[in-house]
């Protein structure tokens, strides 16, 4: 699959492939400097975003919305749902996964500020006390409940006309690119418009 004229026109305007992250003009670039100004203005102009999470609380009340958004590192807007009814995010995630027995669901949803895409996936988490371990990864939807709770989560988000990124094209490689935190070969899609310390996809 090959990159759409829309994501590639989005990508390069934050993105440049003329200086190298590791060279010292890098940070010094229109291109960066463009993505930094985006990032600072969504954290002071974040009504839409918080809009779509009210609204998500609205339509799911049996279930914790909270917003974990890090413009200073990342370039989307985050937000976590517990995926277990009439439970409550904890401070001690230790205790949260004693609770649940050991095994948390979490939908994150990653809203671009660089561009009108988004992207949701169901996380799991476990926890094993014996050796205090905690292991990730992505699943899909295991339950009719839980393909309810996207497509609540989807028709929200849509109405703000963003775009679903499906995980396919965010694994795509940007060639000749370079982010600050990826060197170049392994920036994808997901690195430019969301971020380039995560790797949800």
């Amino acid at each position: 699959m090959t990159i759409t004229a829309k994501l590639k026109e989005t990508i390069l305007l934050y993105h440049q492939d003329r200086i190298a992250s590791d060279k010292a003009g890098y940070f010094a670039t229109e291109e960066h400097f463009r993505l930094r100004r985006e990032r600072a203005e969504a954290e002071q102009n974040n009504r839409s975003w918080l809009e779509i999470l009210a609204k998500i609380r609205q339509s799911l009340p049996d279930y914790a919305v909270r917003d974990f958004t890090n413009l200073a590192d990342n370039s989307c807007y985050e937000g976590e749902i517990l995926l277990h009814q009439n439970m409550s995010f904890l401070d001690d995630d230790v205790e949260l996964l004693t609770l649940l027995k050991g095994r948390r669901l979490t939908l994150r949803l990653l809203v671009s500020v660089l561009g009108p895409f988004y992207f949701f996936l169901i996380e799991e988490q476990r926890y094993n006390p014996a050796d205090d371990k905690h292991s990730f990864k992505i699943i899909e939807a295991e339950t009719p409940e839980h393909q309810r709770i996207l497509q609540e989560v989807k028709q929200i988000v849509e109405r703000y006309c963003y775009s679903f990124l499906k995980r396919s094209t965010l694994k795509e490689v940007v060639p000749k690119l370079t982010t600050e935190f990826q060197g170049q070969g392994s920036v994808t899609v997901f690195h430019c418009l969301f971020s380039d310390l995560m790797n949800f996809y």
